[in-house]
């Protein structure tokens, strides 16, 4: 294949991908705790007027692109909302969850009561407190800085909030949950976050910024589209033009 083709193809299928990411991060925009995702590019320059480690003679070769996910986890911006169970981590640090696959963890704080009286996520999953799940009854609730938590003037347990060594060695699990790459070595320590309870956190993806750049990857998009015909043309103007001599 002519290594300019395979160039252009290349941004194409780059360009799809980064489509697909920044759509899910608009998708998400109103999903609180929500962490917006970037794919970020390395050029790499394979075989071009080198010699191979065969030691092989020398060749040109066209010019790719290394691609990877990452994701931004800045803070998003805070709101009230006065409800007795939503919660914002003001600070670096996450709530831990359990899950059926194990804990996790998030940002994410729009908590309520399920059936049991135990505080839940909205997927339904048990909010940690002192490593088990939390049972609330009573009348007045109320949560410290801390995370301690009160129900009518008697603390009942402390809401676990953790921390990780950074750069964050993370990944999305899905709805908003964070498990750490390596499961053997996460690094866990002590979340250093105050608890603001009636708040939650918003996605910290800026629809303006993201729209933009939705623009500018459909435009690459068919620039490449373009190249790509430009290099399919010529192909075929040569094998005709070639086949009447």
């Amino acid at each position: 294949m002519n290594s300019g083709m395979y160039a252009a193809l290349s941004g194409n299928i780059a360009a799809m991908q980064r489509l697909d990411v920044l759509s899910n991060n608009l998708a998400n925009i109103n999903t609180a705790g929500f962490k917006k995702d970037r794919l970020l590019f390395d050029s790499l320059l394979q075989n071009v007027k080198n010699p191979t480690a065969a030691g092989e003679s020398l060749t040109d070769g066209p010019v790719l692109a290394g691609i990877r996910f990452d994701t931004d986890f800045a803070a998003g911006p805070a709101r009230q909302t006065g409800n007795v169970f939503d919660m914002a981590l003001d600070g670096d640090g996450f709530f831990v969850v359990n899950t059926p696959q194990g804990p996790a963890y998030s940002r994410q704080g729009n908590f309520h009561l399920d059936a049991k009286n135990q505080l839940v996520t909205v997927d339904g999953y048990e909010v940690l407190a002192g490593g088990a799940p939390l049972v609330i009854s009573g009348g007045r609730v109320e949560i410290d800085a801390k995370g301690a938590v009160s129900v009518d003037g008697g603390e009942i347990g402390t809401l676990d909030t953790v921390d990780f060594a950074k750069p964050y060695a993370l990944q999305k699990q899905g709805n908003t949950l964070f498990v750490p790459t390596d499961p053997k070595d996460p690094k866990q320590t002590a979340g250093s976050a105050v608890v603001r309870q009636g708040f939650l956190e918003d996605s910290n993806v800026n629809a303006v910024l993201e729209m933009a750049r939705l623009i500018e990857t459909t435009r690459y998009f068919e620039a490449c589209q373009k190249a790509v015909r430009s290099y399919d043309d010529m192909a075929a103007k040569a094998a005709n033009e070639l086949g009447k001599i």
